[in-house]
């Protein structure tokens, strides 16, 4: 069969060749991880599966050492105590393809069209995640970033199409973005370029400055997405505060703004972090990172955010830069960009060969890093200078692929096919 025979297969088909390849990774999982010395599995899904232990119990899941989510993950992961040790990673699967049908959807709503020419782009979008190598290996390993992935998606979808008719959409889209800041934190970036999404900015030289704080001021879409999102993340918060009390806003997220990893980390921070590790005074370097990092995001707020056609963009922008920049960075992390590249690919005037010399440069400085941090984990061998140069090379890849897409992205280009079909109009 031809990859474009393969290709055009029904998305029913695809969907059940995704599944398949899923179900077997995670039995070759329990099979690899009995051979080798690098376990397919996770560390964080035996995390994961001692906190559901607890949490069967009765007990807290912050009684399991370095459980540091919510603990509604322990809750999901219940049924591998009760039922298997392998219904995590199925359930992290099932939100990994729910993932592809939320892209499909989003991405015929974003391109309004039903001309014979663009009607395959949402399903290529869609099988650009649902065959990802590291979008499949994240959630059969045991990860469970697919779950805020899919909520953050949903919640672009309520807000952008009419699924839902009136108001009411933007309370659902609020619930969503709420619920996946509560899993993961990162998603809280996304809410102002959401906010700005819904207003109507008319501003220019000669808009004078009363007509332009007017323009400014929130409208009711803008308000209730706001509210519902903000009393969705209140009343987790507070009802998981309830049940245990201030070690669940610790773990949960005050020890991530003062997270220090020296291990498994890709950031360029990394070996300052192993230097500094037991160091207590005020971190200056960490907080003017930080700083350039807010910068970076209000800018890229304000440059995509501002038009609804352009916010799935401005979401993956944020979400590159809040991963690049972070003094902790691991493989799983990437997720939090690669669920949101589905959305905008199809916008990149990008020739194919320019498309994989961007992904090899990407792919490359992330195995070299990989190599020195097996030397290190594995053959003991001290490498840590070099590991933090390759953490310096990949933050750069990071930066210059990202430069190249804002350079090529085009909100109108669907791979080049509305503009040949309106050309052929003229």
């Amino acid at each position: 069969m031809k990859l474009k025979d393969f290709i055009d297969l029904p998305f029913t088909c695809h969907l059940f060749i995704g599944i398949i390849i899923r179900v077997a990774l995670i039995v070759y999982g329990d099979i690899h991880d009995k051979v080798y010395d690098v376990p397919y599995t996770d560390v964080d899904y035996k995390v994961f599966t001692d906190a559901a232990r607890h949490v069967a119990k009765g007990l807290s899941p912050y009684k399991r050492h370095t459980y540091r989510y919510s603990p509604l993950i322990a809750y999901f992961l219940v049924p591998n105590i009760t039922v298997g040790k392998n219904c995590g990673k199925l359930l992290f699967s099932v939100f990994d393809i729910l993932v592809t049908v939320a892209v499909k959807s989003l991405v015929e709503y974003q391109l309004g069209s039903k001309k014979k020419s663009t009607k395959n782009i949402p399903v290529y979008c869609a099988l650009f995640w649902l065959y990802n190598p590291l979008s499949i290996g994240i959630s059969t390993r045991g990860n469970a970033d697919s779950v805020p992935c899919f909520f953050i998606i949903l919640s672009i979808l309520f807000l952008q199409t009419d699924i839902v008719k009136s108001n009411f959409k933007y309370v659902l889209s609020g619930i969503l973005l709420g619920i996946s800041i509560h899993l993961r934190l990162y998603p809280l970036a996304f809410s102002f370029p959401m906010y700005l999404s819904l207003g109507e900015y008319k501003i220019n030289r000669r808009t004078s400055i009363k007509d332009g704080i007017i323009s400014l001021l929130p409208n009711v879409k803008q308000i209730t997405l706001a509210t519902s999102c903000v009393v969705t993340l209140v009343l987790l918060t507070v009802g998981m505060y309830r049940l245990y009390g201030y070690e669940f806003l610790f773990e949960t997220y005050i020890y991530h703004l003062f997270r220090k990893d020296t291990r498994h980390n890709f950031s360029v921070l990394f070996y300052y972090s192993y230097l500094t590790m037991d160091q207590l005074a005020f971190d200056i370097v960490k907080v003017l990172a930080q700083i350039f990092e807010c910068i970076i995001l209000f800018v890229g707020s304000l440059a995509f955010g501002t038009n609804p056609k352009t916010l799935p963009f401005a979401l993956f922008f944020q979400a590159v830069v809040l991963v690049a920049y972070n003094s902790v960075m691991t493989s799983q992390y990437f997720i939090w960009f690669l669920s949101l590249l589905p959305l905008v690919v199809h916008n990149f005037r990008l020739k194919p060969a320019n498309a994989l010399f961007l992904t090899f440069i990407w792919v490359f400085a992330q195995a070299a890093w990989l190599f020195y941090a097996y030397l290190l984990e594995f053959k003991c061998r001290q490498v840590f200078i070099l590991i933090w140069l390759k953490s310096v090379v990949f933050f750069c890849a990071n930066i210059y692929v990202l430069g190249q897409l804002v350079k090529s992205y085009s909100p109108s280009y669907a791979f080049g096919e509305i503009l040949a079909s309106n050309e052929k109009v003229k």
